[in-house]
């Protein structure tokens, strides 16, 4: 068992956060492209943590932030909203190679336009693009909010000039169930669920898809960068596991996308219901560790399947921590545990939490047989 740095553990947490997985403090000054006739400085990461990661631009010094961040109707947990950023770059990554196109955060959608097209349609906004309210407030009349929020993620090709744009993901989040409030004559207010057909989201979300490509299309040196466009639907705002992207589709030319290809994405919690034999793996894993180490408050996981087969696998273990030397043999036995129980060929991420925090953290890739782990002070 190989003991790895409290480094490399947070990296294997945050798989598929760029930002904050990437070094930045390692850079290598790149070409100096003219912005509004001032010289700016860009720089690029040089070291990526593997192939599956893109290099960042950094213009003059600074991390660039996204146009509209932070403007939406808000996701319904943190989960959805880590799986929505992350996702997209999932999504990019079979158009943009990671060897050849630098990561920037959307700067073409400002925090205006985006605000306005999350609204509602309506004459004071006739770009919204859900559907108009018709006042009504109960859920089997009321007219929903199908998209909550849109996502830009900005794709940069190396020039002999500098960088430029080389292509552009758009992510938009639906809702599943559209969660709203309303008041009563005291002011008080009152949360309800609209639950929403699947299909028509889907539907509704092709419709925005086109409609945005559309309009990025009016922008002067956007008439024929290919746009890649992810269908993201939200799972409920109490569940552990997050939404996935169900569609993707791509336009290389024209207003709107040539082909919605379905992305057989789905999310399994575990303990589940569902008999399967990665439920059963699961189910002898949990038991194993339980009889070991009893003070445990759950154990929970959720997998990752794509095209029906498990990717990736993430476990969270919370217990009451005693002292280093119980939470140094629990480790152990985890990750024996673990090599024992859990399905083979499939990424693992094991956390064992207490209320002070991460204890320690188990990990293994996909393709390889030993994990690595690191104990936390």
């Amino acid at each position: 068992m190989n003991k790895v740095s409290i480094k490399t553990a947070i990296v294997l947490t945050c798989a598929g956060i760029l930002a904050a997985c990437t070094n930045l403090e390692s850079t290598v000054e790149q070409q100096t492209p003219q912005t509004n006739n001032n010289v700016v400085p860009v720089k690029t990461t040089s070291n990526k943590l593997s192939n599956a990661y893109y290099r960042a631009l950094i213009v003059d010094g600074v991390y660039q932030t996204s146009q509209n961040r932070g403007v939406s109707l808000e996701l319904n947990s943190s989960v959805n909203m880590k799986d929505f950023e992350t996702g997209l770059l999932d999504v990019s990554r079979s158009v943009f190679s990671t060897e050849e196109y630098y990561f920037q955060e959307g700067q073409i959608i400002s925090e205006q336009t985006a605000s306005s097209w999350l609204g509602r349609q309506s004459e004071e906004n006739p770009d919204g693009l859900n559907p108009a309210g018709n006042g009504a407030t109960d859920a089997e009349s009321r007219a929903p909010n199908y998209l909550s929020q849109i996502v830009e993620q900005d794709y940069m090709i190396q020039t002999d000039k500098g960088f430029e744009i080389g292509g552009i993901a758009i992510g938009l989040a639906m809702n599943q169930i559209d969660y709203y409030t309303t008041k009563d004559d005291k002011d008080r207010i009152y949360t309800h669920e609209q639950k929403l057909d699947l299909a028509k989201v889907e539907e509704n979300a092709k419709q925005y898809g086109n409609k945005i490509v559309e309009r990025l299309r009016q922008t002067e040196g956007l008439g024929s960068i290919p746009i890649v466009v992810g269908i993201f639907v939200q799972s409920p705002q109490d569940s552990l596991a997050g939404g996935v992207y169900t569609f993707e589709g791509l336009s290389t030319e024209g207003n709107s996308v040539a082909e919605w290809v379905p992305r057989n994405e789905k999310k399994v919690l575990f303990p589940s219901d569902i008999e399967s034999e990665d439920a059963s793996h699961f189910a002898n894993f949990k038991n194993e560790i339980q009889s070991f180490f009893p003070n445990l408050s759950g154990v929970t996981g959720v997998g990752y399947y794509k095209n029906s087969q498990l990717h990736n696998l993430e476990i969270d273990i919370m217990t009451q921590f005693y002292g280093e030397t119980e939470i140094i043999a629990f480790t152990q036995h985890i990750t024996d545990a673990a090599s024992q129980y859990l399905p083979q060929n499939t990424q693992i991420e094991i956390k064992v939490e207490s209320i002070d925090g991460i204890e320690s953290f188990v990990a293994r890739d996909q393709g390889t047989q030993n994990f690595t782990y690191h104990i936390f002070d």
